[in-house]
């Protein structure tokens, strides 16, 4: 990833980052690699830029007539255009940079440069003496350069193809290059880089070629491509699926798995939980929906599903009590569409995830007497708004939250229904629990007098604060509420929490909204939950609307959304993707990670929806 005048504004900005099992965080190895035209005059021309300091400095910029989202970068210089093309090669750590050439009425040498960091993404480099720059060169049927700059780190190889070349060895260090936005967020902003040396090639006339750096030698002088192509003639909902594609993985072990969001996030259960039914079975993928419950069933903690299940070096994080009952719910989706005995397990899992949560295997959590789902009070966040400042919850949830426990009743129903064969005994009690939680919901939970269900509630009193988590309650079958407070709660949640981009996470009436996700660490993860907008949100509301307005009411309203999603997706952030959050207050500029998997799974969720 990085930015359209190929400055590097943030530290994970670069052409290359590699997931190598057991190093623990995702590699990023190769930055950048650098175009010098040596023009017949003597004039020597960048393409790229940097940021040192105040300056920027070559302006590369200057040259560029167009870019197009694939991404291709055509150049015009002194009569000669240079076409620059990026492509990813399909199930291998490689990316291949293609060079067209038009124009040429005399020789032109091009200098191409690699630098490299060879670094885990969240941590900077430093010019140090560990790193080896030696290289093998080697000839063949084409020109490859070979390096192993760390131990126990991938090696790096640069062939040229197309082409004939040199390579001249110069391995130095870049020092001093800033990333702008990094300092806009309170982080530290300089980096140095290490280049090995630059391939030279004499240009005598037009034609295409290229460069390949991956951490294998190449198979073919071919790549097999992987591209996002946005084009006016594809639909909206083709565009989400190409961008689906890239977060469906296949894990160590053979394992299929969700990668949360992009430049940052890894393995998130939560997050995959949530985006399952819109990467996989919206997309006719029950094999892969069931890869990923079954990937995630084996590798619980305590009898319960983890946040972060343990993978490699990582160790697993268990800070979520939601995304036990996010699995059964996502269980009894995959049901629907397959009876398969794999379904079964499943069921058996969902059965057992009921039972420990009953029997406390959180002691943070427990079930009281009226069957509701309990947090207990103290300095952590099990839900989705997780965000915490100096060790604690930012938006705390604990007591009754309206989500967790219209979840718990779900999977109760669920689980119950399933258990009537097998576990009969289990199957009388689930439901007697499910009917006392039932009998008193509202009751806890409902606000008479705001028209909408209570976020939170403590035992003695509700926290009144309109959220978007009471959704579920009004979305999910089964749940015991009157028609006509499901219908003036999704009026207020549509009068206050909805946006062109998404669903505000708290009331702008509220005396803790906060407007804009913007700032350093601390500012941001205050506003993380608290006015923040969160696209993925949209598929509960979306299907909130349909089971209580009609599915034509959800159709109607959701085009506008999908309009302003399919600009985003188009001109801003992570071109060919959605992003993580935007400001909760208007233009909703957006933030957070670039590419996120539940936003893309549910808006695409919608888009099926309103464009079946």
């Amino acid at each position: 990833m990085g930015t359209i005048d190929r400055c590097p504004r943030r530290k994970y900005h670069g052409l290359l980052t590699v997931r190598e099992p057991g190093v623990g965080e995702p590699l990023n190895t190769v930055a950048e690699v650098e175009e010098w035209l040596s023009l017949p005059d003597g004039v020597e021309v960048g393409l790229h830029s940097y940021e040192w300091g105040d300056a920027i400095e070559p302006k590369g910029i200057d040259y560029l007539t167009r870019f197009e989202a694939t991404p291709r970068w055509t150049y015009a210089v002194s009569g000669i255009t240079l076409t620059r093309e990026l492509w990813l090669e399909e199930r291998v750590d490689a990316v291949w940079i293609r060079y067209s050439i038009e124009g040429l009425t005399q020789p032109i040498r091009l200098r191409l440069r690699p630098l490299i960091r060879c670094r885990p993404i969240h941590d900077l480099t430093f010019a140090n003496p560990f790193l080896n720059g030696e290289i093998d060169v080697e000839h063949g049927k084409c020109l490859q350069i070979v390096m192993q700059p760390y131990k126990n780190v991938p090696p790096l190889v640069a062939s040229l193809h197309g082409v004939a070349g040199s390579f001249h060895a110069d391995g130095h260090w870049y020092e001093g290059i800033h990333y702008a936005w990094e300092r806009e967020r309170g982080y530290d902003d300089r980096e140095d880089l290490f280049t090995p040396g630059e391939l030279r090639v004499q240009l005598d006339h037009d034609g295409t070629f290229g460069i390949r750096l991956g951490t294998e030698r190449p198979a073919s002088h071919e790549p097999q491509v992987l591209s996002t192509v946005l084009s006016p003639h594809r639909s909206f909902v083709q565009e989400l699926e190409d961008a689906a594609d890239a977060f469906l993985v296949e894990l160590e072990g053979n394992r299929t798995g969700v990668i949360a969001g992009y430049p940052w996030f890894g393995e998130w259960s939560r997050d995959a939980l949530i985006a399952l039914p819109g990467l996989c079975l919206a997309r006719n993928e029950v094999g892969k929906a069931l890869d990923i419950l079954e990937s995630l069933a084996i590798r619980r903690e305590k009898g319960l599903v983890p946040n972060i299940p343990a993978s490699g070096d990582v160790p697993s994080n268990g800070e979520a009590i939601d995304a036990s009952l996010l699995f059964i719910r996502a269980t009894a989706l995959v049901a629907k569409r397959t009876r398969s005995q794999r379904v079964t397990a499943l069921q058996q899992t969902c059965f057992e995830l009921i039972e420990r949560i009953a029997d406390g295997a959180d002691p943070r959590v427990r079930i009281d007497d009226d069957g509701f789902l309990f947090v207990e009070h103290g300095p952590w966040a099990l839900t989705w708004m997780d965000a915490l400042v100096d060790g604690r919850a930012v938006t705390p949830r604990q007591g009754y939250a309206v989500d967790l426990n219209a979840l718990w009743l779900f999977g109760l129903q669920s689980a119950a229904r399933w258990a009537k064969r097998l576990h009969p005994e289990l199957s009388q009690k689930w439901t007697e629990t499910a009917k006392k939680l039932s009998d008193h919901f509202e009751e806890r939970f409902w606000l008479q007098d705001q028209g909408f269900l209570t976020d939170t509630h403590d035992g003695h009193h509700p926290d009144g604060k309109l959220r978007p988590n009471q959704l579920w309650a009004l979305m999910l079958p089964g749940m015991p509420m009157e028609k006509s407070h499901r219908e003036l709660a999704l009026q207020r949640i549509r009068e206050k929490l909805l946006t062109p981009v998404g669903l505000r996470t708290l009331s702008p009436d509220d005396p803790d909204y906060q407007p804009f996700y913007r700032g350093g660490q601390r500012e941001r993860d205050r506003a993380y939950h608290q006015g923040t907008v969160w696209p993925w949100l949209l598929g509960l509301y979306a299907d909130a609307v349909a089971a209580i307005e009609g599915t034509a009411r959800a159709t109607s309203e959701m085009m506008p959304v999908l309009a302003a999603l399919s600009a985003h997706l188009r001109t801003e952030g992570c071109l060919g993707q959605i992003g993580e959050v935007f400001d909760g207050d208007a233009p909703h500029r957006p933030g957070g990670a670039p590419a996120q998997a539940w936003s893309v799974s549910e808006v695409l969720r919608v888009a099926k929806l309103a464009s079946p």
